[in-house]
């Protein structure tokens, strides 16, 4: 069994790129390219994913992200952040030859959170939904080409952040007003933009009903949420999953608050969560810990001792299991 220091968006605390990957390398089972939304517009998790996609303009208005003619300068900030972040994790991580997360901000919570010229959400134009859609895809391998290029002897995993998936199919995104919600985005399509990605894809979703059976339906075996979010009818697919022989990225340890708790403790929520559903020593190939969502919140001597609390917990867990 191992642990990763954050799922989520990928996040760590503070503003130095440099200090951050040093920190993932040391800490991390599974060591990610972090990002750090402190250093302000552009390096938020939605902004990030902007900077990436060729032939769309977006700009910040003071309500979040929007369409634009052409690439605004917090947009053309994301993409020169990023190249400068990639071009540190190429200098500290040479020779790194294990497996490696990179993060991207999924499409449907683009298409959820961005908003067209005309006002309104580019969910609800069946043009931008295809341009986005294709755009998110190219962005992501993109990334995952570039970061392979600069780490050739890694094990490149790419993980998709949708905080929004849940709500787009559920019909629960709300429109300006807040009166209303947009129509839900049939499971067809959803399912068919995520058809076709590398292997070593997980897709992150922050929800109480996360789409478990559409998304290993379309080929993704690795799915990464909030096991304090799921609710009872949700541990039934989570048992579907790991018997399809899938793997489960569980967010065990919490993070809305910036207080770590022990190991032990962690052990005991995820037995409490694990147990009902009679999995046995399978769990020990398909079970990576994580924290709830990125460790952003947490100072920086807290956010190292939640990464090594989570690997102390990964150990635990893993006895706990064959016993």
């Amino acid at each position: 069994m191992t642990s990763i220091p954050t799922s989520g968006v990928g996040s760590w605390p503070g503003r130095d790129i440099d200090e951050g990957v040093r920190q993932v390398l040391d800490l991390a089972d599974i060591p990610y390219l972090p990002e750090l939304p402190a250093r302000g517009p552009g390096s938020d998790m939605v902004g990030r994913a902007l900077g990436l996609f060729d032939g769309f303009g977006f700009e910040l208005s003071p309500t979040g992200w929007r369409v634009a003619d052409h690439p605004a300068s917090h947009q053309r900030r994301a993409r020169a952040r990023l190249r400068d972040d990639l071009d540190v994790l190429e200098e500290r991580a040479q020779g790194y030859d294990g497996r490696f997360k990179v993060s991207l901000c999924g499409w449907w919570t683009i298409l959820a959170a961005v908003d067209l010229q005309r006002g309104g959400k580019m969910l609800s134009d069946p043009g931008a939904v295809r341009d986005v859609v294709q755009a998110g895809r190219a962005a992501a391998l993109d990334l995952v080409a570039e970061v392979s290029r600069r780490l050739p002897a890694a094990d490149c995993i790419l993980q998709i952040d949708e905080p929004g998936l849940a709500a787009v199919l559920a019909g629960g995104v709300p429109t300006e007003s807040g009166i209303s919600r947009y129509r839900a985005v049939e499971p067809e399509p959803v399912a068919r933009s995520f058809q076709d990605l590398p292997a070593r894809t997980v897709v992150h979703s922050c929800a109480s009903q996360v789409p478990i059976g559409l998304l290993r339906g379309a080929g993704i075996t690795q799915v990464s949420l909030d096991g304090g979010l799921v609710d009872t009818s949700g541990w039934d697919a989570i048992a579907e999953h790991i018997d399809a022989g899938a793997t489960l990225w569980l967010g065990l340890l919490p993070t809305a608050q910036p207080a770590v708790p022990t190991a032990d403790e962690l052990v005991t929520r995820a037995l409490t969560w694990l147990r009902p559903l009679e999995l046995g020593p399978r769990l020990l190939n398909q079970l990576v810990l994580t924290p709830a969502c990125g460790l952003a919140p947490f100072a920086a001597k807290d956010a190292v001792k939640a990464s090594e609390v989570l690997r102390r917990a990964a150990d635990l867990l893993a006895e706990a299991i064959v016993r």
